[in-house]
């Protein structure tokens, strides 16, 4: 998955959607998740989650990004329902289609709200050093899904996993772990100088107008 593309969508886009302010579409997911966690008809989880297809198709948001995301609890899903003993097929229906239209909804959401935005909402409800947190998570995940792909290809350059030769695989995998660690702990050093170079003191400001 594209992180670098989902921000793009979110950032770019000139729909309705992207135009509503951020607070009013992050008290409607509030809302909507409120709902639905109390709600045990598979009917109205199932309109929700058809509701979140349709307004990014309205709003012009690639399927291809958006169903990929929200099928990805199903992997979670389907390991709960192989180990749940007693579990009815209405029961797992009503779950299933619970997870799929909260997920449908959030991931509507960060496609169509800027995280700049995002975290300059929360920035106004929550202490400055929890958004801070939020926000350093939000772009470690970049730093990570980097090091993931350099990874992949270090073990690609060496051949690659090849069961056949169960000792040189391990040694390869060894080898591009090592890489990712060194990579993500020199990734932290360098954001947290350039933080510390900055003046950064445990809160992020953010500019105003954004979406």
């Amino acid at each position: 998955m594209d992180l670098y593309y989902i921000d793009y969508i979110s950032v770019t886009n000139r729909s309705f959607l992207h135009r509503t302010p951020v607070g009013v579409k992050m008290a409607a997911l509030v809302l909507i998740i409120a709902v639905l966690m109390i709600s045990k008809s598979p009917t109205l989880n199932g309109a929700v989650a058809g509701c979140a297809i349709l307004l990014a198709l309205a709003c012009r948001i690639p399927l291809t990004i958006l169903v990929p995301l929200m099928l990805y609890p199903t992997v979670f899903l389907a390991i709960l329902f192989l180990s749940a003993k007693g579990l009815t097929f209405a029961a797992a229906l009503m779950l299933a289609s619970r997870v799929l239209a909260i997920t449908g909804s959030v991931v509507l959401f960060v496609l169509s709200t800027s995280y700049p935005a995002i975290f300059g909402a929360l920035g106004r409800v929550l202490p400055g050093f929890i958004v801070a947190a939020l926000f350093f998570t939000y772009r470690a995940i970049f730093v990570i899904s980097d090091g993931i792909e350099n990874v992949r290809i270090a073990m690609h350059l060496r051949g690659g996993i090849n069961w056949r030769h169960p000792l040189s695989t391990l040694r390869n995998f060894g080898m591009a772990l090592g890489h990712f660690l060194v990579h993500s702990i020199e990734g932290s050093r360098r954001m947290a100088d350039s933080l510390k170079v900055r003046g950064f003191a445990n809160r992020v400001y953010y500019l105003e107008g954004r979406r």
